[in-house]
């Protein structure tokens, strides 16, 4: 009999669990689609970046890319899951894939900052170190500089996506501790 109980009351804790997170307050679902939208738009910086330089930058598309495909299978997860399959959802998955996406994330704004970091200094070596003319050969690749830019868009959009992973992942932590103790 006690056991019966305890399946039930675990039973319910789960539903109060699953009710909490499939219905996301409005804002925190316009915070999922801005997530979408900056990583579709750092995937297309950083595709981009490694188009003008010909493949030389094809290491942060790559983990760009990897980021993207991993963030929209944790986007399936965590909108049709809950809603459509439910026995399938379970919180601990979802906590779990969160923290995983958020240290891809992490690691894409690191990759990101340090790719801008080293072509600005080695920018700043070549024109200190060579005339005008050698540096305008080194430079030669045409739409060079709209590369770059497109570089350091993508680093400025993951930043700001990295904030939002981060602030998501607190609030879900909130409201699954909320729904623990309730």
């Amino acid at each position: 009999m006690a056991l019966e109980n305890f399946d039930i009351e675990r039973s319910d804790q789960e539903m109060v669990r699953r009710t909490l997170l499939s219905s996301m307050s409005f804002w925190l679902t316009i915070t999922r689609m801005l997530q979408i939208a900056l990583s579709f738009t750092v995937l297309f910086c950083t595709g981009y970046t490694a188009n003008i330089f010909l493949g030389d930058w094809f290491h942060t598309f790559g983990l760009s890319f990897v980021t993207f495909i991993i963030t929209m299978l944790f986007m399936f997860y965590i909108f049709v899951t809950p809603r459509r399959f439910p026995k399938a959802y379970q919180y601990k998955v979802h906590i779990a894939m969160e923290i995983f996406v958020t240290c891809l994330w992490i690691a894409t704004v690191a990759l990101l900052s340090w790719e801008c970091q080293t072509w600005d200094a080695a920018e700043d070596v070549v024109s200190d170190v060579l005339s005008s003319e050698q540096a305008a050969l080194v430079n030669s690749l045409p739409n060079q500089d709209s590369g770059i830019l497109s570089l350091r868009a993508a680093t400025a959009l993951a930043s700001i996506n990295c904030v939002f992973w981060a602030v998501t992942l607190f609030v879900l932590r909130r409201v699954l501790l909320y729904s623990v103790e309730s």
